[in-house]
């Protein structure tokens, strides 16, 4: 897995991208939260179809936004996993966006954000994330987030597998 340890409360299954502030964002280097990538009826799946965004809350990338701003959260699963280059030279895979109950009627219920920020509810995807390396697959990808559609970008990290496979026993 990629990124920090974690605690044992939190689910080992799919995959995982820790979140750290991107450059020239003002916040510590600790995580500014992860995402799961998850499929909830069948946890073994190579396929994720549901997200689970749990945030921290540190100063700059994880405070909310202003009153006014547009704080849903886009999420993007980029072509390479090199976090030395620029977003710009990254390409995008997939996008998704998280929406919080001020903008109602969109990927996630007017519960389901503050539930994300909790790590309480999964997100359905428009369409399932083959969790492997390489083709299609999301493991090693980066994955980016910012604020609205134009917002800057507040953090990134790389998608990494959230489990221990069945071969390998510790």
């Amino acid at each position: 897995m990629c990124g920090p340890e974690t605690p044992s409360s939190t689910p080992r299954v799919g995959a995982r991208v820790d979140f750290f502030p991107a450059a020239g964002v003002d916040a510590t280097q600790l995580p500014v939260g992860n995402l799961l990538f998850v499929n909830p009826t069948s946890p073994s799946s190579s396929h994720a179809t549901h997200v689970r965004f749990q945030q921290q809350y540190h100063s700059g990338a994880g405070a909310g936004a202003a009153h006014g701003e547009d704080d849903s959260l886009l999420v993007s699963i980029h072509l390479t996993g090199d976090l030395t280059q620029p977003l710009s030279t990254a390409g995008i895979l997939q996008q998704f966006t998280l929406r919080s109950s001020s903008n109602p009627g969109t990927t996630a219920t007017t519960t389901e954000t503050d539930a994300l920020s909790s790590g309480g509810v999964d997100v359905p995807l428009a369409a399932s994330l083959l969790l492997a390396v390489g083709a299609d697959g999301i493991i090693g990808r980066r994955v980016s987030v910012r604020r609205g559609r134009g917002g800057a970008v507040l953090a990134d990290g790389i998608v990494g597998f959230n489990f221990l496979p069945p071969a390998v026993k510790a």
